[in-house]
């Protein structure tokens, strides 16, 4: 007996894992996280839009895909430490909306950037998770670009260029 349909459905099945199951090992120098990168590019491309139009600082950039160059490998671990930290503590927390779809996405990001972060802390705790000039340097640019916008403006810039950062956490553990 002949069921085209269940090969194409075992095909789509088999192919199709749930972003749960997309959970990997990245690692950014010494130092190894397990992160679910596709699910928080998930959360983020369903506020992408809505983001990204309330950013008025048309000609300001926190990230560009430069802001990651330089970044020598042993570094990597550091910067990204300090740049979730960055999203965490100053950026989500003065994050506010009136849009509840927005307000559990953005919670969902801050949440995996958190637990990213507590794994490179401990990477640092055993010395895996070197912090170097580049690093420090990149961070008080973006600091500093971040600080001359009004709060707000500087906050909805800082979440509407997530997908840069998560485009380079992707690339950059692979080198």
């Amino acid at each position: 007996m002949k069921v085209p349909g269940a090969c194409f459905f075992l095909a789509v099945l088999l192919t199709s894992q749930p972003l749960a199951a997309q959970t990997k090992r990245l690692h950014f120098g010494q130092c190894s996280v397990t992160a679910n990168i596709p699910a928080i590019q998930q959360a983020f491309s369903e506020i992408k839009q809505a983001i990204q139009s309330e950013d008025a600082a048309d000609d300001v950039r926190l990230l560009t895909k430069s802001t990651f160059h330089g970044i020598q490998a042993d570094e990597r671990c550091c910067f990204l430490r300090h740049m979730l930290g960055f999203y965490v503590r100053t950026v989500f927390k003065h994050y506010t909306t009136s849009s509840s779809l927005i307000e559990r996405r953005t919670h969902s990001i801050a949440n995996s950037f958190l637990s990213i972060k507590t794994n490179l802390r401990q990477c640092h705790t055993e010395m895996k998770c070197h912090c170097g000039e580049e690093s420090r340097v990149r961070m008080q640019e973006i600091q500093s670009t971040f600080q001359q916008l009004d709060l707000n403006a500087a906050v909805v810039k800082a979440i509407g260029e997530i997908d840069i950062l998560l485009d380079w956490m992707e690339r950059s553990h692979q080198h």
